[in-house]
């Protein structure tokens, strides 16, 4: 159970240095060792999701089933489900078995696809993570990211079974996702950054598995798939010129990622990764690998926050050339990393009044974060 209170700073609560993390990792069971005869408390199922352990190398053995995983869920979604949908509402009703070999259909039935098939895992992903995060104390109060349960105390954390089960099903997608870019999606301009991205992505999500970020990341994760699901809606609206649909989409889309990205992120994880940790941090006994890991890990999390502002820097610019243009934009939509591309398109589709409206309320919400970062600072040297 978690205690009310928080452990002090410099409080030992563990005889195990974290130094000898690389080697006492195969101490610990494996994910595949959580089948047990009983479930949660008074359960009668056949995992208990709650167990508790170390991180251990044999948990990155999921990885190469859920490669295997995903493409073979998503063959038999585009073979069944997506092909059909796409004919359906490219096409339009009665047409759907039409010959679509045209080179221009075929590109954006296989483009719908791609949207579909990438908005279904953002779904799942977040789902999954707001299921496997929602009842615990680290959702709402970011303190017992490194506190808890008892008198544990970051870095001498174990992780739960079913936040094991989000970080694999998360590294699994992204180690399939650069195989798939490779040989199965539309090679398209963006191609290198996508790649990229997908390798960066993975690596980012293993190393804090190992460095016992996974708290913090499991809400990173959730924070950043969000606004995902808005912009593939909003492509396969594109592809099927359902133009309110699309709209509605890209609103969603800028408000979920201002909201979620530009303030949520540094001000709630940023802020806790940066300086609550240091608050219970046990700096005699980890004087040496805990900066190292803190810093290292920082550093990734602040170089996403810069990405994100660039990303926002360059959506909001796109918002006023398309004021000035009144909509006068090319109707090429692509996807991948580059999804500020994918604005572009969207953004055709609004009036000007309502562009004008959004760029309002995005100036208003820059002078507010302008604000709130103010008054933290002066709290903070308070």
């Amino acid at each position: 159970m978690y205690s009310k209170e928080p452990p002090q700073r410099n409080q030992t609560v563990c005889s195990s240095s974290f130094l000898s993390l690389p080697l006492s990792w195969n101490q610990s069971r494996p994910i595949f060792q959580g089948w047990t005869g009983s479930s949660r408390k008074g359960g009668g199922g056949l995992v208990d999701w709650e167990r508790e352990s170390y991180p251990a190398y044999e948990d990155l053995l999921a990885l190469p089933f859920l490669a295997l995983f995903f493409p073979s869920v998503r063959f038999f979604l585009d073979r069944f489900v997506f092909e059909r949908l796409a004919r359906r509402c490219i096409l339009g009703k009665g047409h759907e078995n039409v010959d679509a070999e045209v080179q221009d259909q075929r590109k954006k039935i296989n483009r719908f696809k791609e949207s579909a098939w990438k908005c279904i895992y953002f779904q799942s992903a977040e789902l999954l993570a707001l299921f496997v995060t929602y009842d615990e104390p680290w959702f709402t109060n970011t303190r017992y990211f490194w506190v808890g349960p008892g008198e544990q105390v970051w870095p001498d954390q174990k992780i739960k079974l079913k936040l094991k089960g989000l970080y694999m099903y998360a590294a699994g997608f992204y180690t399939y996702s650069i195989f798939a870019l490779m040989y199965w999606e539309t090679r398209r301009s963006d191609f290198g950054l996508s790649m990229l991205h997908h390798v960066a992505t993975a690596f980012l999500i293993i190393v804090s598995y190992i460095f016992r970020f996974a708290r913090v990341g499991s809400i990173a994760l959730a924070l950043h798939d969000a606004n995902d699901v808005f912009l593939e809606v909003g492509k396969m609206s594109k592809y099927s010129k359902c133009e309110w649909l699309a709209s509605l989409a890209f609103i969603l889309f800028v408000l979920s990622w201002t909201v979620l990205r530009v303030f949520y992120f540094p001000l709630w994880i940023l802020r806790s990764t940066s300086y609550e940790v240091v608050l219970t941090l046990d700096k005699e006994k980890h004087k040496f690998e805990g900066p190292i890991y803190y810093y290292f890990f920082n550093t990734l999390l602040f170089s996403l926050l810069v990405l994100n502002i660039y990303w926002s820097v360059l959506m909001y610019r796109m918002l006023v050339k398309q004021i000035q243009s009144r909509g006068q934009l090319s109707d090429d939509v692509r996807s991948g990393l580059c999804q500020i591309t994918c604005l572009l398109h969207l953004m055709n589709m609004l009036h000007v009044g309502t562009m004008l409206q959004i760029w309002e309320c995005v100036h208003s919400f820059f002078q507010l974060l302008f604000a709130s970062f103010l008054s933290i600072r002066v709290s903070d040297s308070l």
